[in-house]
């Protein structure tokens, strides 16, 4: 009998594949086990927040009455109050550090765990400070904060103290069950957000180092709705100009010296006037020199976004939708530059009497939200010279220049940073997010670019029915559960 002798080679060639595929099982068996139990974590983080709700919502409401007013010199006070209040709750979930970072305005609460050697770094980015309230206008105080229909009502209530919160319970969470985090953390709560961030950049200067990270959050931000996440894609910036009229040196009698002396408030009223279009667009030349098309990725963008404007005029109660006509109005918030009028003053408004004047001053302030490719300086030159080009007679026209404009971005979203935050909303929300823009500024997140090298990629739960900046200002308690899932999925699988 012929005995028959398999080539060497092909021995060889059989033992490795032999070999691969028991080890591809080895692998495939291990990575099975690791995704098991990451969801036992998971369940366990969720029983956690689910067991320690009531406490939350406890700390919540006591977080929420400190009024951290910032641009208000007399709630400075405040202000450090809620420094302190973070710091101390910091430190009682057991984060490695917790301090105030003094500023040359309104103080930093910086927080950090690096107990993860070798793992990566996440920034998270939120303000603690609010807006002022007019105190008439709410149907509560809105520093004595209550709970109505799964809702929480207070000034900061939804921007941005929740931004602070969520993430903290989360840690929270993960630290109270594995009494560890699989990333390393630093936090940067910023106290002066609301009052144009004035001192923020140059902190971020001084602390690079400090502040190196691999990974940013931004939690100022918000989802669409409780079953449809949100990533912000792009962002507007913003320029601001105040500038005042003179026609007299005082107010004068309107039956001495009426139908032959200059108004101011008639002067003001023609220059804004003069700065519209018939069909909504801005009349300053110039204006739209810079504006780039859109992209067909912003085009297919905008196309998946559900939106009805009827929906926004039923949470202002307006009767019509305005600007310029030739764009949609979704390209025209996100996309298109603006120029609004956000407050004018001019002669007798008293609540009581009445003063037959002619007024011999007037003022406008003004803001111009920009996008990708302008620049603030250049814009409030062109509208200066608009303005000194259609003053009616008699006119003297002196200027305030604000020097806090903000810069437009665009997020990439081919990036880890991107996918990661992504992958997490999908988990909890159970659909991908939706890809939007902005149509506010945050000049925080250019700061983070600019110093940091970071893109600062949206995740917070804020809605926008949700009153920020107005009276009855309120967060749902939905939002800060689904928030604080999202955050701990994110932080079991960013390190991946």
């Amino acid at each position: 009998m012929t005995k028959f002798k398999f080539p060497a080679a092909l021995i060889l060639a059989m033992l490795i594949v032999l070999i691969s595929t028991h080890l591809n099982a080895q692998i495939n068996q291990s990575a099975d086990v690791k995704k098991d139990q990451l969801k036992l974590d998971f369940l366990s983080y969720e029983k956690y927040i689910d067991e320690h709700k009531d406490a939350h919502l406890k700390e919540y409401l006591e977080f929420v009455s400190i009024p951290s007013i910032s641009s208000m010199p007399s709630h400075k006070p405040d202000i450090e109050v809620a420094a302190a209040w973070i710091v101390k709750k910091l430190k009682a979930i057991g984060m490695t550090t917790a301090a105030i970072i003094p500023t040359r305005g309104l103080p930093v609460v910086y927080g950090s765990w690096d107990k993860a050697p070798g793992k990566p770094t996440v920034l998270i980015y939120a303000h603690y400070d609010v807006q002022p309230v007019k105190e008439a206008e709410w149907e509560n105080p809105p520093f004595s904060p209550v709970i109505q229909n799964d809702r929480i009502y207070g000034r900061g209530a939804s921007d941005d103290k929740s931004g602070v919160m969520i993430p903290i319970w989360a840690m929270e969470a993960m630290l109270s069950k594995d009494k560890a985090l699989p990333v390393n953390i630093k936090f940067v709560f910023e106290g002066e957000e609301e009052d144009g961030s004035q001192h923020f950049l140059e902190f971020l200067a001084n602390n690079k180092e400090l502040l190196k990270a691999d990974f940013a959050l931004n939690t100022d931000a918000g989802q669409r709705s409780d079953s449809v996440p949100a990533i912000i894609m792009s962002v507007r910036g913003i320029a601001e100009l105040e500038f005042h009229v003179k026609t007299a040196n005082f107010d004068g009698h309107s039956g001495v010296y009426g139908g032959k002396t200059p108004n101011s408030a008639k002067a003001m009223a023609e220059i804004i006037a003069s700065f519209y279009n018939k069909d909504g667009s801005v009349a300053v030349d110039g204006f739209y020199n810079k504006v780039l098309p859109l992209t067909p990725r912003e085009r297919e963008m905008i196309k998946k976004v559900p939106y009805n404007v009827l929906d926004d005029m039923k949470i202002l109660g307006t009767t019509a939708e305005t600007g310029d006509t030739n764009y949609m109005s979704l390209e025209r918030v996100w996309y298109r530059p603006t120029l609004e009028i956000n407050g004018m003053q001019s002669g007798y408004t008293a609540v009581e009497g009445f003063s037959n004047i002619i007024p011999g001053t007037a003022m406008c302030r003004l803001s111009c939200r920009l996008v990708y490719n302008q620049s603030g300086k250049e814009i409030i030159d062109l509208i200066i010279k608009h303005i000194n080009k259609y003053a009616p007679a008699g006119s003297t026209i002196t200027y305030i220049r604000k020097d806090n404009d903000d810069i437009p971005l665009k997020f990439p979203s081919d990036t880890r940073a991107y996918n990661r935050v992504s992958e997490a909303l999908t988990q909890v929300y159970g659909t991908p997010p939706l890809q939007v823009a902005m149509g506010g500024s945050n000049g925080s997140l250019i700061d983070f670019k600019e110093q940091l090298d970071l893109y600062a990629y949206s995740l917070g739960f804020q809605r926008k029915d949700e009153k920020a900046h107005a009276a009855n200002e309120f967060v749902r308690i939905s939002s800060l559960r689904k928030g604080q899932l999202v955050y701990c999925y994110y932080l079991q699988h960013i390190s991946e």
